[in-house]
């Protein structure tokens, strides 16, 4: 049997376990140029209940099971619903076990009325997966369309998949990543491209991109993604023994509430107990009543946080949305109270081009041999990796020495966040940094291949950088310090004009730049992050509520540029 028709039978058993009432018609989907945003065009396909539902954050879908409101079977049918529309939509979907679903919701409304308890803190709540989760009698094919066929057994679901299932999630599906998930898109020969729910003509990023869009759509309350290089992730099977810049994984929410109870509630379970690679580690709530203490009182200009701002890292510019992302931020922590600060660090680019040389240190052979199995060509962003061969595997000698050289600019990175005592007003450290997730909003298909294993593997061959660049997100992961990304605005093109007066740092830089059109990204979002120290994730939490919430009461108009004293000390 062909690659193509394995591929497109697996592709049609998708829209196959979708009821024929959920099923669109091509006339149902109107074109691009007719509507860019599905954000509420979904909701006309569902009806008032399933909108109360799925519109609903966690915290209260779950107070609504307990009181029995409403069922864990009105609650699961509305969010299977409102996913399959968002996959007909978006090709969000990579595994849809809907019955499954709603045998496990009757098992858990017939557990509540026997005994009125719950049989645990997320008692009914739907949560939707990455492929990279094992989950028995799915499969997780992970882009490659050789790893079709084997249906997982329930041994190989891994302690998080088993403990959410304890504490009563009900999974529904799995979400779309890209082939080899090493791009910062997802697109393979199965499924297809995911694209951007708020804007169609662009990416949804990757490689958790199948999951932002379902959340993105309000197809699910809580999502599992992984990570690593902020965008990049790598399953064990591709980099087994990997012994450092690990993959880690994470819950992705549409609001904080969700975030903070995925954590508490999966770290109640002590999963260290089970998976020895897991930090002991449990919740510590004063860390992020600590941060909540220090934070601004809702009206007033009394917050006591330290925050820093890069807007550049001196080797790729922002794009005009994320650079007014910066500036809003900035101005709402201000206007807050809170101290802020520039934030001139070691350079990343160098420093990050160490992290995917470490990555790329087998050449990306284990993801040629996934490709080769079935047969089927690489998708366009790895078909100039694909195409050069002739690149060896690094030897333990320089393995080893990119270790040691990752080492030494973590202890001067370190040294700079702890000298920042020395250039606050307040003579306190800083707690955490704002910056881009990347210097852009969102971008076309195919053109997000910036810094991947890949990109390494090819520059080795003496080949171009041209648009790729990951070091705002990537540092992270050489560091091995916390982030969390959090939404700031849209790309508007009544605000966010071309420069004119733009001069290139270098070429990356310029390519780079040259792909921003306004008209192209009007109504793209735009998030950045905040970046903490290691195992700061409960901190990070706590900061990005205060940034979340300064956005919510700033009323100013951002500047077109930063007053002086934004980047040097508290206003007020």
């Amino acid at each position: 049997m062909s690659w193509e028709h394995i591929a497109a039978k697996k592709k049609a058993s998708l829209i196959y376990l979708i009821p024929t009432q959920w099923r669109l018609n091509a006339s149902d989907i109107p074109s691009t140029s007719r509507l860019r945003d599905f954000g509420q065009y979904i909701c006309g396909f569902l009806d008032r209940h399933e909108l109360e539902i799925t519109n609903s954050p966690s915290k209260k879908i779950l107070a609504n099971v307990r009181s029995r409101e409403w069922t864990v079977v009105d609650v699961t049918s509305a969010f299977c619903h409102r996913a399959a529309i968002a996959h007909q939509l978006t090709n969000c979907l990579s595994e849809i076990c809907f019955e499954a679903a709603e045998q496990q919701a009757k098992v858990l409304d017939e557990y509540i009325l026997r005994t009125g308890q719950t049989v645990g803190p997320l008692h009914g709540l739907p949560v939707s997966l990455k492929d990279r989760f094992n989950i028995e009698r799915l499969e997780s094919a992970c882009g490659y369309v050789s790893w079709l066929g084997e249906k997982k057994e329930a041994q190989s679901e891994g302690v998080l998949v088993k403990n959410l299932r304890r504490m009563g999630a009900v999974f529904f599906v799995k979400t779309n990543v890209p082939m080899s998930m090493l791009m910062g898109e997802t697109n393979n020969n199965i499924i297809g491209s995911t694209i951007n729910p708020y804007n169609r003509n662009l990416s949804a990023g990757g490689a958790s991109g199948g999951e932002g869009a379902l959340l993105a759509l309000k197809g699910s309350p809580l999502g599992w993604g992984s990570d690593i290089g902020n965008i990049l992730v790598i399953d064990i099977e591709q980099l087994p023994g990997l012994p450092v810049a690990g993959s880690v994984i994470g819950p992705m929410a549409a609001d904080l509430p969700t975030l903070e109870l995925a954590m508490k509630t999966i770290l109640e379970t002590s999963p260290w107990q089970d998976d020895c690679d897991v930090i002991e580690m449990p919740w510590r709530e004063d860390k992020i009543q600590g941060v909540r203490n220090r934070a601004s009182r809702h009206g007033e200009r009394d917050g006591k946080l330290v925050f820093a701002v890069m807007g550049c890292d001196g080797n790729v510019q922002l794009h005009p949305p994320v650079q007014r992302a910066i500036k809003l931020v900035t101005k709402a922590l201000l206007e807050q109270g809170y101290e802020v600060i520039k934030w001139e660090p070691p350079l990343h680019n160098e420093a990050v081009q160490i992290l995917f040389q470490i990555l790329g240190c087998t050449a990306g052979k284990e993801v040629r041999n996934a490709i080769d199995a079935s047969g089927e060509p690489p998708v366009h962003q790895l078909q100039t990796w694909y195409d050069n061969e002739n690149v060896e595997p690094s030897s333990s000698a320089e393995f080893w020495s990119l270790c040691h050289e990752r080492d030494k600019y973590r202890s001067h990175y370190n040294g700079y966040w702890t000298s920042t005592r020395e250039k606050t007003e307040s003579k306190r450290q800083v707690d955490g940094v704002i910056m881009p997730v990347a210097p852009t909003a969102a971008v076309e298909e195919g053109l997000f291949t910036y810094y991947s294993i890949f990109s390494l593997i090819y520059l080795r061959l003496g080949g171009p950088l041209a648009k790729r660049y990951k070091a705002y997100s990537g540092i992270i992961n050489l560091l091995d310090y916390t982030s969390g990304s959090f939404p700031v605005t849209f790309a508007d093109r009544s605000l966010d004009f071309e420069q004119p007066g733009y001069v290139a740092m270098n070429s990356t830089d310029r390519a780079v730049w040259h792909t921003y059109q306004k008209d192209l990204f009007d109504g793209a979002p735009v998030g950045l992050q905040v970046m903490g120290k290691r195992l700061e994730e409960e901190k990070v939490l706590g900061l990005m509520e205060a940034a979340t919430s300064a956005l919510k009461d700033y009323r100013g108009i951002v500047p077109n540029e930063l007053p002086d004293s934004a980047s040097t000390a508290r206003q007020g």
